[in-house]
């Protein structure tokens, strides 16, 4: 078995600290794509914002579309607890009748979704509940103008996150918008970009492609990368158990965390490990986590017969993504060449470097400014599987090279990417944007 250290020196403790200034937030979610009852993807993020807010004091509600009933969770340590927020006119059964018949007519003529019933209910919800809130927080999502609108109209502070462009997201997974589809839905989210009083966005290549294709203003857009819980990260957890659990042994263990997602290049890693295996036949993979890309993930491990040796966990908790890092040996981010650069912040990036791991990443996007080169990881570039073998392959025969370069990483996770930090600089956006709101 590879040696697995943990760098911590010390236990690692994340203080509650009262905001000078108490905000009442309302968080709005009329994006049905981001699921909060799900610990996947956006989600993470949403929710460690929305406790850290509570946390530091802050009176915060949420505010999510779920069917034709919009939810409000009042403590954010309890999202399955929730009551109905008010609505108007959305709420009669005249609108409700309309609703049905034209939602039956569009799916008999397979018609395509354009939100205006779920938008018009999400913006009367707004107007009844915002009134008494200090600034609206809302998490972009596809045909989701409705918080805008109404902090439009209520003259609230209006501050939006943008953790992808969802229009390009679309083409991307080979679901792109057309004509009257496209149309609506970027005249919609260029609406949103105007009307936010601040912009939260991953990466600087996120705000590259606000300014140029949608020509938002760059003063108001603010690079906030994701953060990590760092106390949950860097604990030391009973290697042992896991690695007899997922029957991995003594092996060399070389890991990835994270949804099976086509942009996330797990076909090419599988490629590499092949011939890792060539180099080292004791080697195991393990892919922690699941996806929509799963089929042609599980048809590229047959292709390559690396299925002795690969282990897939499926969708794990995330309370449980900690102790499957500990038995990493190397936590690998093998993104191959995009169309567009990457504008995303990867949550395994963070968590990989918190838990003290040896990274082999592609040089993509954020990455490369977040990761220096043989000091927190090793960079390889996108889509280069024989780099990416080759990284790999060093580090497994160099467990000081491993212990070095984790320690490195997990002290600059600890020092600047906490989820308290996170917090402590989105106070002071909250603060600009209702600055700004009272100048607009």
């Amino acid at each position: 078995m590879l040696e697995t250290i943990n760098t911590t020196k010390a236990p690692y403790h994340v203080r509650t600290e009262q905001a000078s200034s108490r905000l009442r937030i309302a968080y709005t979610i009329q994006n049905v794509g981001l699921d909060l009852s799900q610990e996947v993807g956006d989600v993470v993020p949403v929710r460690n914002t929305l406790l850290g807010l509570q946390a530091a004091g802050h009176s915060v509600r949420v505010f999510e579309l779920q069917g034709r009933y919009i939810a409000q969770i009042n403590d954010v340590r309890q999202l399955d607890v929730t009551t109905a927020a008010p609505i108007g006119l959305t709420g009669k059964r005249p609108f409700l009748l309309t609703e049905s018949a034209v939602r039956k007519v569009q799916g008999m003529l397979n018609l395509p979704y354009y939100a205006f019933f779920d938008s018009r209910r999400f913006y009367e919800a707004c107007l009844h509940s915002l009134p008494e809130y200090d600034l609206c927080h809302e998490h972009n999502g596809l045909f989701s103008p409705a918080a805008a609108l109404a902090c439009r109209k209520l003259k609230k502070p209006y501050v939006l996150t943008f953790s992808a462009d969802p229009i390009f997201e679309s083409a991307l997974v080979g679901r792109p918008l057309r004509g009257l589809h496209h149309y609506i839905a970027a005249k919609e989210a260029r609406f949103t970009y105007e009307q936010a009083d601040q912009i939260l966005c991953v990466s600087n290549p996120a705000k590259k492609h606000l300014v140029e294709k949608w020509q938002v203003n760059p003063d108001k857009i603010n690079v906030m990368p994701n953060g990590v819980d760092v106390e949950l990260f860097s604990r030391r957890y009973d290697t042992a158990a896991v690695r007899a659990e997922w029957g991995l042994g003594d092996a060399p263990v070389i890991s990835f965390v994270g949804g099976f997602q086509p942009w996330h290049g797990l076909e090419n890693l599988v490629e590499s490990f092949a011939a890792i295996l060539q180099d080292t036949p004791a080697a195991r993979l393990l892919l922690v986590g699941d996806g929509p890309h799963r089929a042609a993930l599980d048809a590229k491990i047959q292709e390559c017969n690396v299925g002795h040796a690969t282990i897939i966990t499926g969708l794990l908790p995330q309370e449980r993504v900690p102790e499957m890092l500990s038995v990493a040996d190397i936590a690998v981010i093998p993104y191959p060449q995009l169309p567009q650069e990457l504008w995303f912040s990867p949550l395994k990036l963070y968590e990989y470097m918190a838990a003290g791991k040896a990274i082999v990443s592609s040089r993509a996007g954020q990455i490369a400014e977040v990761l220096e080169n043989g000091r927190t990881g090793l960079l390889v570039e996108s889509g280069n599987i024989r780099e990416l073998t080759s990284a790999v392959t060093s580090l497994i025969h160099n467990s000081a090279e491993r212990r070095r370069l984790g320690a490195n990483a997990q002290k600059q996770a600890i020092a600047h990417h906490s989820w308290r930090q996170y917090i402590r600089q989105l106070e002071n956006i909250y603060m600009n944007a209702m600055i700004r709101g009272k100048k607009g």
